[in-house]
């Protein structure tokens, strides 16, 4: 079977069976004919609305990581808690390695992800630079799967849930911002796959430009 014939093909992620793919209507979806799953989708504006919801997420991460997340108020005695103060107590303590784990996790690896998405939309609106776009999405999916911003904003909540009982929360901008980055977050991976975006990448770049990389990576979104 020939490549451009394989790029036809899609395989179930849930029950692994074997569709070809068909042409969709705008806004429509492909299920899998044994168990349902949504196998692809018809994404009307793909570059424009994702290369919208980056910006949004970036935006709200810096502000998350500059601003209070929480005051706790505790017979008077006021705590703000906010990243820089979290990390500033991690490292007295000399949790060294959990501090440089967490810096990665929660905000060099997700920055690193949404400034690469941002660059990558830009040049296929643009039509340029094929290999940088490819090398990025290459990165993204690798550091995906290292991306823990949305696990540490559920355990500021669970931590927040056992504080109510004896202390007053206020609730600052950081955490807002936060509520944010989670919902973004849970949108762009549910509606968007980096398989559809390597699909866009073929139709703009061609599909002699290594396309078995985006074959490859597909497993990843």
């Amino acid at each position: 079977m020939k490549k451009n014939e394989l790029d036809q093909l899609i395989i179930c992620k849930k029950c692994h069976t074997l569709h070809r793919k068909i042409e969709l209507h705008h806004g429509t979806k492909a299920r899998c004919s044994l168990c349902d799953t949504v196998l692809y989708r018809d994404h009307k504006n793909l570059i424009d609305t994702t290369l919208a919801l980056s910006l949004v997420s970036l935006i709200s991460l810096v502000v998350a990581f500059s601003f209070s997340i929480l005051t706790i108020n505790i017979n008077g005695i006021y705590q703000s808690l906010d990243m820089i103060s979290i990390f500033v107590t991690i490292f007295e303590h000399k949790e060294y390695l959990v501090g440089v784990m967490l810096a990665f996790l929660i905000f060099l690896f997700p920055v690193s992800i949404f400034i690469s998405i941002v660059i990558i939309l830009t040049l296929m609106k643009l039509k340029k630079s094929g290999y940088l776009v490819k090398r990025l999405l290459i990165l993204i999916a690798k550091l995906l799967p290292w991306s823990m911003v949305d696990i540490f904003f559920i355990s500021i909540l669970v931590a927040m849930v056992k504080l109510f009982d004896f202390a007053q929360l206020e609730l600052g901008i950081g955490f807002g911002a936060f509520s944010v980055i989670l919902i973004l977050n849970l949108f762009i991976l549910k509606r968007i796959n980096l398989s559809d975006v390597w699909e866009e990448y073929d139709s703009i770049y061609g599909e002699n430009d290594c396309r078995d990389n985006g074959t490859a990576l597909s497993q990843y979104s």
